[in-house]
């Protein structure tokens, strides 16, 4: 048995941002809405980890600085077909880790 917590988007970044500081509040809006609709996608609830979200997205601020850490990839596209590449408001995008 489990207790749960469901958080709203306000929650999700406010409890984020108390733990951990490696995204910009607009990521986090950004991971909110990819996790609840996944969530709805799956038809199960996903549970609220900082840490391992921590682990599993980077924040770049743009693509050229995702690139030079990925320097084994030619372009963005084959970033984009390996794993989960999601644009932030404001111009950064978010990277599942690969």
């Amino acid at each position: 048995m489990a207790i749960k917590d469901t958080l709203d988007e306000y929650s999700f970044v406010s409890r984020f941002l108390e733990r951990r500081d490696n995204f910009s509040p607009n990521a986090l809006q950004t991971l909110y809405h990819y996790f609840d609709d996944l969530s709805e996608g799956i038809g199960e609830d996903i549970e609220f980890d900082p840490i391992a979200i921590c682990c599993d997205w980077t924040e770049y601020e743009n693509e050229k600085e995702c690139l030079e850490d990925y320097d084994f990839v030619e372009d963005m596209e084959e970033i984009r077909t390996s794993t989960v590449v999601l644009p932030v408001h404001g111009g950064s995008i978010l990277v599942q880790n690969y």
